[in-house]
């Protein structure tokens, strides 16, 4: 098994399930207003840094994983200025 953790940062969040349910996975879970920092800056919802992140993560069979991928890969290139996408793929041990 395998688990996506995706970052999403802009407007359009749902986009980032709807490509999950549409290329295999079976379900996701959603975390919004995410807040950090990394290559593009501070996001912490603030005047000072502004913005926003989703967090969602989905746990998949081993042989959907490159279907999700490429789903997610495909997403990140239709995205517009102010949205970013970023993902890992991780190995799940046990899932239940």
């Amino acid at each position: 098994m395998k688990m996506f953790w995706i970052i999403y940062a802009g407007p359009r969040a749902a986009r980032v399930a709807e490509t999950l349910l549409a290329h295999g996975a079976a379900g996701y879970t959603e975390f919004p207003r995410a807040h950090g920092a990394g290559t593009h800056g501070r996001i912490e919802g603030t005047r000072a840094w502004p913005g926003e992140e989703t967090v969602v993560t989905s746990v998949v069979t081993a042989d959907r994983a490159p279907e999700v991928a490429a789903g997610l890969a495909a997403l990140q290139t239709s995205l517009v200025a102010g949205e970013r996408l970023h993902f890992a793929v991780l190995p799940v041990e046990q899932f239940q």
